[in-house]
């Protein structure tokens, strides 16, 4: 016996897969990276299941694509990744050289 009072649930029949391709194939050149980086800033945000489901199909369908800069990818969800980038401190820019007193 369903505990729903209020009729059947909602049944998510959508190929987001397929939705999420047709929606990239109008995208050409830097526009793809573009979406790239909108779709994994909106991921880091709070949404519905159905929203989740679309971003996610979206990020897969680019990530799938060929021809795509695997590199460039990295690079806009993680940013510029150098040593003194992660591990540097604003006091490291601050340090001034040792001067002997007389």
């Amino acid at each position: 016996m369903s505990r729903n009072w209020r009729g059947a649930e909602h049944v998510d029949d959508r190929n987001y897969a397929v939705e999420a391709r047709n929606l990239i194939n109008g995208l050409k050149g830097s526009q793809i990276y573009e979406m790239y980086g909108i779709v994994t800033s909106q991921l880091k945000k709070r949404h519905s299941d159905t929203r989740e489901k679309e971003l996610k199909a979206v990020k897969t369908a680019i990530e799938t694509q060929p021809h795509i800069d695997k590199h460039r990818l990295k690079h806009i969800v993680n940013g510029y990744q150098s040593e003194m980038a992660r591990t540097g401190r604003p006091k490291d820019g601050q340090k001034t050289p040792y001067r002997k007193k007389s």
